[in-house]
């Protein structure tokens, strides 16, 4: 059951602020500035709500969803103290920013300082996403011979404490509760989404768990060509490799 929204006596919808307030989809829907601040907070983080209407909608809903996913929160489509805290803490990534889609995007080519200093470690656990790691990790060390963005499988020790841990991922696979995921579903907004999730990643590790995030494809069909599932990997790479180095 949905917990009420706690309201205080006599307010209207316009005078809560954001995170006074538990915020779902019901009917008649939540409107007001605290909606505003919401639908704002997730665009520039790469969680499109349809724009900023005020009105907690569908929409707005879904994004939410997506960003908790993210944030390895519990995809609810409730804003309540959780998601609050985690917005007051990436605050400096959205107030006062533009919605993502206006930021200019930097590209994998011009980002060898990135993969020279980002340490990552890709991993798959079929044989799909093992090729994707692989090609991603043949695509850093080309753009940079001292890349330290390598596959799991080229590894020949564990993996360093300080490496993120990258988890690539088919759509359909259950979520991890406190493992923040990415579902890679937009290119324009995928950098922004996994540098949210790398820093859920950090504080995960300062609490002892591991420094880790899930990311997850689609993928060719189960009928598609042996050529034509090479191709699909060597693009889900570049658009993941793209995205990496425009996270940092």
């Amino acid at each position: 059951m949905i917990p009420q929204a706690i309201h205080r006596e006599g307010e209207a919808d316009e005078g809560f602020e954001l995170g006074e307030r538990l915020l779902y989809l019901r009917t008649p829907y939540f409107s007001g500035k605290d909606v505003e601040q919401l639908q704002t907070a997730l665009g520039a983080l790469g969680f499109a709500c349809g724009g900023v209407s005020g009105t907690f909608g569908a929409y707005t809903e879904g994004a939410l969803r997506k960003f908790q996913l993210n944030m390895g929160l519990v995809p609810d489509g409730i804003a309540g103290v959780k998601t609050y805290a985690t917005l007051r803490h990436l605050h400096n990534a959205w107030q006062d920013k533009p919605q993502i889609e206006d930021r200019a995007y930097m590209g994998f080519a011009r980002a060898a300082d990135v993969l020279e200093n980002h340490a990552v470690c890709l991993f798959g656990t079929e044989e799909y996403t093992r090729s994707v790691a692989s090609n991603m990790s043949n695509l850093a060390m080309a753009t940079n011979p001292r890349s330290k963005m390598v596959s799991a499988e080229t590894l020949l020790v564990p993996p360093d404490a300080n490496m993120l841990l990258a988890h690539i991922v088919r759509s359909g696979q259950p979520y991890e509760t406190n493992v923040p995921r990415v579902v890679c579903d937009d290119p324009q907004v995928l950098g922004r989404r996994i540098a949210n999730a790398v820093d859920a990643a950090n504080e995960a590790a300062e609490a002892g768990r591991p420094r880790r995030i899930v990311l997850e494809i689609v993928g060719p069909g189960v009928d598609e060509s042996v050529a034509a599932i090479e191709r699909a990997a060597h693009h889900d790479a570049i658009t993941l490799l793209d995205a990496f180095c425009n996270a940092f």
